[in-house]
């Protein structure tokens, strides 16, 4: 009885969150598809790290975008919310560059920005989407 309890409260839970759940799977996707990208074409050859890193984010960003669409907040992909979903990005960026120089400039370990990256990122990137690029949507 009480493990039958337990299951229906985490099924609720789950229920409540599956937009954010949804949102956290595909960040890791898109981390692991920048990456691999990135390790790709510069172990091959193809391009620098430089290059390879716009390349890696293009590629992410866009896989980000139409999986965020259909899986986390259920909208059709456009182009109007894909400007506004790259606008996302970048804002995300400068907090990723704003943070690391802070515990830099704070004389901290490199791990505590990385921290304060992950941290704040995700949840930023989450609210401003829901917000402002995918605003009305059903996550």
């Amino acid at each position: 009885m009480l493990n039958a309890l337990r299951l229906d409260a985490l099924k609720a839970l789950l229920a409540r969150h599956s937009a954010l759940l949804a949102f956290g799977i595909i960040g890791v996707l898109n981390t692991l598809l920048h990456s691999g990208a990135v390790i790709a074409l510069v172990e091959t050859g193809l391009a620098n790290p430089v290059a390879a890193n716009a390349a890696g984010f293009a590629l992410a960003n866009t896989f980000s975008y139409f999986a965020n669409c259909r899986l986390t907040f259920r909208q059709s992909p456009s182009w109007e919310r894909y400007r506004k979903f790259v606008a996302v990005s970048m804002l995300s960026l400068v907090l990723t560059l704003l943070l690391s120089g802070l515990a830099e400039w704070m004389k901290w370990h490199y791990l505590a920005g990385l921290g304060m990256v992950l941290l704040c990122g995700p949840v930023l990137t989450y609210v401003l989407h829901k917000t402002f690029t995918f605003r009305g949507s059903a996550g």
